[in-house]
């Protein structure tokens, strides 16, 4: 009965509002409320105890915010055992029942971890050092949640640490990250649990559609040269690295990257990764067959635009579109053009070598 009555009294003091308008998740500018709330919180601190129990309170937020992970999973984290946070690449790896798996960090969250891991006076108020770093109540860490809401002016409904992975999970399906991806990131066992987090109300499934046309339009306009997929193999030799990234679309794309970058970037089979070709690098050679060429990498297209400027007669921009319909601008010649025939609806090879390949991961 008396926990009861302190549940019911602490509910009313903190602000238990219904969620409003249908809102099932948080959005950008309520996770930077809510992130203020905890780091205005930490700088209030009065005594050192206060500033460091809180501030392990918002490292917490910070892994549950960007990581998807339950709160379980989060306070159960060692970081000698779990955190991996090299400079170019953190993870946390989470373990449960299911089995172990790894979640990218962001770069702000690890240097805070780092910071924090580095910090003796915050490690020495631990009675475990380091290894306590996260080890905290649910109930602790959920009440502190709720008041931070409050003081954010959110819903303490949304605040909870299994709002976090929803909203996480709902933020990446609207951007597009395929929902295999999700579910794996969050530890699901199957994607229609990962599907039932991201249940949007009318008003918020229209915000995204409306986004997401927004953003295909620039994509149009502007995403040209570009293929984006997953690696599918590194070839290492004594100074550079032979690596290829299989498309969505199915194309294979090989790049030349160095062996220090290879090692730095942590780059390996099973990364997602894009990579784009500038426009001066892509050859085009005329005609529906394959060419004689030493360029790693030729694909059949068709011609969808020639562009000559009456004020430049050197160079003309010629935009073929790829089986799957990726675009490849190519500057060549006005001359060129003329000389091959490029008009609009020739067939002709695109072709680009290794080495003008620039990889970006994630």
């Amino acid at each position: 009965m008396l926990k009861a009555a302190r549940r019911k009294k602490e509910s009313r003091a903190i602000g238990a509002d219904p969620v409003g308008q249908g809102q099932r998740g948080l959005d950008a500018a309520q996770l930077s409320a809510l992130e203020q709330a905890f780091r205005s919180w930490v700088a209030a601190s009065r005594r050192q105890t206060d500033r460091f129990s809180r501030q392990r309170l918002l490292l917490i937020f910070l892994l549950l915010r960007s990581t998807g992970a339950r709160l379980g999973e989060v306070l159960a984290l060692d970081p000698a055992r779990d955190l991996d946070l090299g400079l170019a690449r953190s993870v946390a790896t989470f373990r449960s029942g299911a089995g172990e798996r790894e979640a990218p960090l962001p770069a702000d969250v690890a240097d805070e971890l780092r910071a924090a891991l580095a910090d003796a006076g915050l490690l020495g108020s631990l009675a475990a050092g380091a290894a306590g770093l996260f080890d905290m109540d649910q109930g602790h860490v959920r009440r502190k949640f709720y008041e931070r809401a409050c003081e954010a002016g959110i819903p303490r409904e949304l605040a909870s640490p299994s709002a976090l992975r929803r909203s996480l999970a709902r933020n990446l399906v609207s951007r597009d990250v395929p929902l295999p991806v999700v579910q794996r990131l969050l530890g699901q066992s199957s994607a229609d649990l990962t599907a039932a987090f991201c249940d949007f109300s009318e008003a918020e499934a229209g915000r995204i559609l409306e986004d997401y046309l927004q953003r295909e339009e620039r994509r149009r306009t502007s995403a040209r040269n570009r293929f984006s997929g997953q690696i599918t193999r590194v070839l290492q030799g004594p100074v550079v690295c032979s690596v290829e990234l299989t498309s969505l679309g199915g194309f294979t794309v090989t790049s030349v990257v160095t062996r220090d970058s290879v090692e730095r970037l942590g780059i390996r089979p099973g990364l997602l990764a894009t990579a784009d070709i500038k426009a001066p690098w892509v050859q085009l050679s005329a005609g529906p067959e394959e060419p004689v060429s030493s360029a790693a990498n030729r694909y059949p297209a068709v011609v969808r635009r020639v562009l000559a400027h009456p004020s430049d007669p050197v160079a003309a921009e010629v935009v073929a579109e790829l089986a799957d319909g990726t675009r490849m601008a190519a500057v060549i010649t006005g001359e060129s053009a003329g000389r091959l025939g490029l008009t609009e609806g020739a067939k002709v090879w695109v072709s680009f070598g290794a080495f003008s390949v620039i990889l970006n991961l994630g």
